[in-house]
């Protein structure tokens, strides 16, 4: 826009009839400023995703089913939680802790004690309550003491039970006896003094050791109220079917008569995310071996912060990160993944180009030339629809060298440097252009000339970036639900699980039995599992 808001709100039908009188050309000279602020102001109302990089989500009720979009916008982005415009991430966030030490070190008065809002959760000092809910055993597991650990002679006669605890699990049915039933398992430990050299012995609980990174204060024993498959179903509620805590403790409660808090789901999932991160490890190993990978990113709040999520997926992997929309997490990302030397599949982000083998989404491109046709500049509607044609009728022949004799694996570049060259020619007019789309699209294409035609050299490539955004898409609408995370242990949580639901998925495996496996491994301090095997693998 030309002309700023308060400029706009002194001008009325007074200013202009005084503008006319004293200075006719100043009049001419704002019409202009008016009509092509208007223009502007009228195509952005007209952006739609057919014709922009709108999601299909941005349409109105009534405007829904007529548009189709894979990507996010500006429009969910400045949905997003955004920190004081001038401050920095870690400006804002020293100022609130700033602030916090200065409310907490200061005595509270009466009137300040009374409006002061109550913290959610256990109140400090409060007794709180236990649970009244009482489990009727169905099994009892004996974790024996078995031999001396210095003499190895039979304990068995004088060992004796000192502690146990209860879990309470799931069991998956069979043909004959099809369903779900609930299950109580008393675990027993037991100590024993031996007669022999005098040495106590005694069965414990397998316990992680504290980590004071990204798990603090999230522990992960044997020792837990629900069992490996009760959590892996509770993790699979909450991230792939998208049901709130609350709906996951009526839906316990409904089918196994099992009452359980909002608290102690919230920490299964949580001891559940930390048994998993090891397989983020294999994750990038797999991505390493990958001749193609695509990777887009899109918004996710966390707390107060505007964060991004990103996607780094194969046609077997998928790999999830939470950070910031920096270069510092795509260059952790290359480092990670030093080893990989296949191409990446983006949009038009700069951030990508710090990556030489890349290949670019077409999709974006066709939108943005469609909205320069759909512009109220004839110039600009002009250059949209050139490029629009070359675009397509690249495309076809993308598509006619696909289905011939060598499978689109021979270049066709060669047949379409006349074509290529034209459509150069009006990029480099267009990035001169005043039109502000125009001047952006033409600049767009110079910068990654070689990067958008790379598959004419090797026409089997995919042209658009669709696997990465449909990768997103089911945690797009995980994210709309839930309103983001809460903490950086909620972003990690959702990354890990969104990676292994999806590599899973990919690999035609079920994700829940995968978690269960995992989480049981690691109760137990054993190495995670293997990941599923991919199913052309399995089948040759």
């Amino acid at each position: 826009m030309i002309l700023k808001e308060h400029e706009l709100l002194q001008i009325d039908e007074k200013f202009i009839g005084q503008l006319r009188e004293q200075d006719p050309d100043a009049l001419a000279g704002l019409s202009m400023k008016l009509v092509s602020d208007l223009k502007e102001a009228l195509e952005r109302l007209n952006q739609n995703p057919s014709n922009s990089s709108r999601p299909s989500g941005s349409l109105a009720p009534w405007d829904k089913g007529s548009h189709q979009a894979d990507d996010d916008s500006e429009l969910e982005e400045k949905k997003a939680l955004n920190p004081k415009s001038g401050d920095s991430l870690e400006d804002t966030a020293a100022k609130a802790d700033s602030v916090a030490e200065g409310i907490v070190n200061k005595p509270p008065t009466e009137s300040e004690d009374q409006t002061k809002p109550r913290k959610p959760g256990h109140q400090k000092g409060s007794p709180g309550f236990g649970r009244t809910q009482k489990f009727e055993a169905t099994d009892t597991q004996h974790h024996s003491c078995g031999f001396c650990s210095v003499c190895q002679k039979d304990l068995t006669a004088v060992e004796k039970a000192y502690t146990g605890f209860q879990t309470v699990n799931i069991e998956f049915g069979n043909t004959p006896a099809p369903g779900v039933r609930l299950i109580v398992t008393r675990h027993l430990y037991y100590q024993g003094l031996c007669p022999h050299c005098g040495l106590e012995n005694r069965t414990e609980p397998w316990r992680a050791p504290a980590d004071a990174s990204d798990w603090k204060n999230v522990g992960m024993t044997e020792w837990r109220l629900i069992g490996p498959d009760l959590a892996a179903l509770i993790v699979y509620l909450a991230m792939d079917m998208r049901v709130t805590r609350r709906k996951i403790k009526h839906f316990l409660w409904d089918v196994f008569g099992l009452q359980l808090s909002i608290g102690t789901l919230q920490n299964c999932i949580v001891e559940s995310a930390r048994a998993v991160e090891p397989v983020e490890a294999q994750l990038i190993s797999e991505l390493c071996r990958e001749s193609l990978v695509f990777a887009d990113e899109t918004s996710h709040p966390e707390a107060r912060y505007r964060l991004w999520l990103w996607v780094f997926v194969s046609s077997s992997t998928a790999l999830y990160l939470v950070g910031y929309r920096t270069k510092e997490i795509f260059k952790n990302f290359l480092d990670a993944l030093a080893d990989f030397n296949g191409y990446l599949m983006s949009d038009g982000y700069r951030l990508y180009r710090a990556y030489l083998k890349r290949l670019r989404c077409w999709a974006h491109l066709l939108r943005k030339a469609q909205g320069l046709c759909d512009s109220y500049t004839l110039e600009s509607q002009t250059d949209g629809q050139q490029v629009l044609a070359i675009l397509n009728e690249l495309i076809n022949a993308v598509y006619q060298a696909r289905i011939g004799p060598d499978g689109g694996t021979v270049s066709i570049a060669g047949h379409h440097q006349e074509l290529l060259i034209k459509l150069k020619k009006i990029c480099e007019a267009m990035a001169a252009s005043s039109h502000a789309k125009t001047r952006e699209l033409g600049q767009e294409f110079l910068n990654d000339w070689e990067t958008i035609f790379r598959v004419l050299d090797y026409p089997a490539w995919p042209l658009t970036n669709n696997e990465a955004e449909r990768a997103l898409r089911h945690w797009v609408i995980l994210r709309k639900i839930s309103q983001g995370t809460r903490s950086p242990q909620g972003s990690r949580a959702l990354a890990l699980f969104a990676s292994v639901f999806t590599t899973c998925r990919l690999r035609c495996s079920s994700p829940l039995l995968y978690i269960r496996d995992t989480i049981q491994r690691r109760r137990q301090g054993l190495t995670i599992p293997d990941l599923p095997l991919i199913s052309t693998m399995v089948s040759a």
